[in-house]
């Protein structure tokens, strides 16, 4: 695993901030950021990506999973889980190698729906890549047109379904496991 702290006092000194320059800009504290960069406290993934927005990085390339891959990591077809979700919905899913995220496509028939829902520790983060879709957190209606994304916590029980006449398709990911 990567020293997160380590990673993050070094990209903040090489773009000349101080700690008080990234709590400021990240809203987040001075001293827990210091205690994180000393290797004395953990950060939660949603407080990562707040580092690493202001340090012009997403979670992934912050701590340094390009970087400490010489070749390519190729996920076999064979690795990937389909997850039976309900009728006309395909969910396939695999664990990014080197990371606790965890990869979803996910694939609607129209009129499709996940059979139910669903919650679970971490953060679900979903693309619409194709129709429309609408998500359902706690029981609230939330339409995603192509191209939208939705970020939540994935605490909240919820689901997906398409009411449009054509097919649709997700892509996203989550810090949890699904399978």
């Amino acid at each position: 695993m990567p020293r997160v702290g380590e990673i993050i006092r070094q990209l903040r000194q090489q773009r000349g901030l101080s700690l008080r320059d990234l709590a400021a800009q990240s809203g987040l504290s001075q001293s827990f950021l210091g205690a994180v960069e000393r290797g004395r406290s953990d950060i939660a993934v949603g407080r990562l990506a707040q580092v690493a927005a202001v340090l012009g990085y997403d979670v992934a390339s912050l701590l340094g999973y390009s970087l400490r891959q010489a070749t390519p990591v190729l996920v076999q077809p064979e690795e990937h889980v389909t997850v039976d979700r309900g009728e006309g919905t395909e969910l396939r899913a695999f664990r990014i190698p080197s990371t606790n995220l965890e990869f979803m496509v996910a694939s609607f028939a129209p009129r499709a729906q996940f059979a139910d829902a669903v919650t679970h520790a971490g953060l679900d983060v979903m693309y619409v890549a194709e129709g429309d879709l609408v998500l359902v957190v706690d029981g609230v209606d939330y339409p995603l047109r192509e191209g939208e994304c939705a970020v939540w916590p994935s605490s909240q029980a919820h689901t997906v379904r398409n009411d449009a006449d054509e097919p649709a398709r997700a892509i996203g990911f989550t810090t949890a496991t699904v399978y």
